[in-house]
């Protein structure tokens, strides 16, 4: 695959991420002025149970059917993915039963009302969660990435339209984000069984490779659960310690910073295939690993200096209750930033099949991020949720870095990525504490100079591959 074909499908996959990025850059600042960070925090703490129960009923079964997919011959994909949905709809029933059957508790820690709907909704949304992130991997494993990106936007214009219809003249509760999570999945599903019914229908199970699915995928519910606690814990523990208010500001912080998740989510869409790919055809290739992980550092650690040094004029565009967040985000640029080098880094632990290492990795950063909670959020309410998060973000690149290094045979340069890392620490240290602000986005300015310097190889390259990538662009569009 030349460099113009890589970038043509880091784009297809990708274009989405970015379209929907700048969908929530811009509908965020209109939602925290439709909705008050109180009721925010209900919805988030929703959402929180819901990733945590479809982590659970999924077992890892998305996982089996990408990795087993190329295995497949054209005409038993349909029965391969059902094989893989079998136990997803089992363990999706009984875990609705246990739903319904303590709705009263739960409705009254997620939205502070046990007389609530959110259970119901909350079934629902798990239900058709199961479906449309199988839907999104069928899609994704066949490569159809502008299809891909289509359903992604589709879902989140669907999702924000509802938004504001429903606060506009229905109720501007948390129950307006709620109904539009449900609506906007099944928009989604539907869109993507019409492309892909072949698929779909009719249906047929193979137990066997059910059974066979289940064995491969299970492990990554143990390690997927330490992941979840590891991003999720802070919710709860601002439950614990603060009002939905705090939780709301912390919530929309997220928001904000997910921005960064743009270049992440697409990225890890196209690498994880590739990679496997790559390996596949030459073991050997650890020249290749490390390389790309320089480029990522530079890429990643660039654009987070960026946006720390702009993080109040950012943050500007939000209601004014929710203002106070600018000062929340800081360490919380640590989660996309770290994630991604992970991404690339952590694959020697893939392709020796030694997964267990990613359940010690995200435990130990969970174990860190608990107890980190539970110092700090009593004292230091959001901005403590964040420091000790983003920290829990390094301690997963440091174990897997150190591991993979181990198992596979790649000269990864991990003494820049650390001296970056504790640059860009201090930087957000001073963000997160300074009443002055030209001090801090001085600083970040500065060590954003001098990551350019520690990856001026990287740098000059990029700019190199983008002027060339540009000439071909325009020869392309001539001929």
């Amino acid at each position: 695959m030349d460099k113009l074909s890589l970038v043509k499908k880091y784009f297809s996959f990708s274009i989405g991420i970015w379209i929907n990025a700048i969908i929530s850059f811009f509908t965020t600042p209109v939602v925290t002025y439709l909705i008050n960070p109180s009721e925010f925090g209900k919805a988030t703490l929703f959402s929180t149970a819901y990733s945590m129960f479809l982590l659970v009923v999924l077992s890892g079964l998305p996982n089996s059917f990408m990795r087993f997919f190329p295995k497949q011959d054209e005409e038993q994909l349909g029965s391969f993915l059902w094989s893989c949905l079998l136990f997803p709809l089992i363990f999706t029933l009984i875990i609705s039963l246990l739903l319904f059957v303590f709705s009263g508790y739960i409705n009254l820690f997620l939205v502070g009302e046990s007389h609530s709907i959110a259970t119901i909704l909350l079934i629902g949304s798990l239900i058709t969660g199961v479906f449309q992130t199988f839907n999104s991997t069928v899609i994704r494993v066949k490569g159809k990435g502008f299809l891909y990106s289509l359903i992604q936007v589709l879902q989140s214009l669907s999702q924000v339209v509802f938004v504001i219809l429903y606060a506009k003249f229905v109720d501007q509760s948390f129950y307006c984000l709620l109904y539009a999570q449900l609506f906007s999945s099944i928009f989604a599903l539907a869109i993507g069984i019409i492309f892909e019914h072949n698929y779909w229908f009719p249906i047929r199970i193979n137990k066997r490779k059910a059974l066979e699915a289940l064995k491969y995928g299970y492990p990554f519910v143990f390690s997927g659960l330490l992941w979840w606690l590891l991003q999720w814990t802070d919710r709860f523990v601002l439950r614990l310690y603060t009002d939905f208010n705090e939780i709301g500001l912390y919530s929309v912080t997220f928001k904000i910073v997910s921005a960064m998740n743009l270049l992440t989510s697409g990225f890890s869409t196209l690498w994880y295939p590739f990679a496997y790919e790559h390996y596949e055809k030459n073991p050997d290739g650890g020249a290749f690993f490390s390389k790309a992980l320089d480029y990522v550092a530079f890429l990643t650690f660039s654009i987070g200096f960026l946006v720390l040094t702009f993080k109040d004029v950012i943050f500007l565009l939000l209601a004014k209750t929710y203002r106070p967040s600018a000062s929340i985000s800081p360490f919380l640029l640590l989660s996309p930033i770290m994630t991604m080098i992970s991404i690339v880094i952590a694959r020697g632990i893939d392709f020796s099949k030694k997964t267990y290492w990613f359940i010690v990795s995200d435990g130990c950063a969970a174990v860190f991020n608990l107890i980190g909670n539970l110092l700090l959020i009593p004292s230091y309410g959001a901005k403590g949720a964040a420091l000790s998060t983003g920290l829990s973000f390094v301690i997963v690149f440091a174990i897997e870095s150190t591991v993979s290094k181990r198992l596979y045979p790649a000269q990864y340069n991990l003494v820049k990525i650390y001296i970056v890392t504790a640059l860009f620490c201090i930087s957000a240290m001073f963000h997160t504490l300074s009443t002055f602000h030209l001090f801090p986005s001085i600083f970040s300015s500065a060590m954003l100079i001098v990551t350019l310097y520690l990856y001026k190889s990287e740098f000059t390259d990029v700019l190199r591959e983008l002027v060339t990538l540009s000439q071909e662009l325009f020869k392309r569009g001539k001929a």
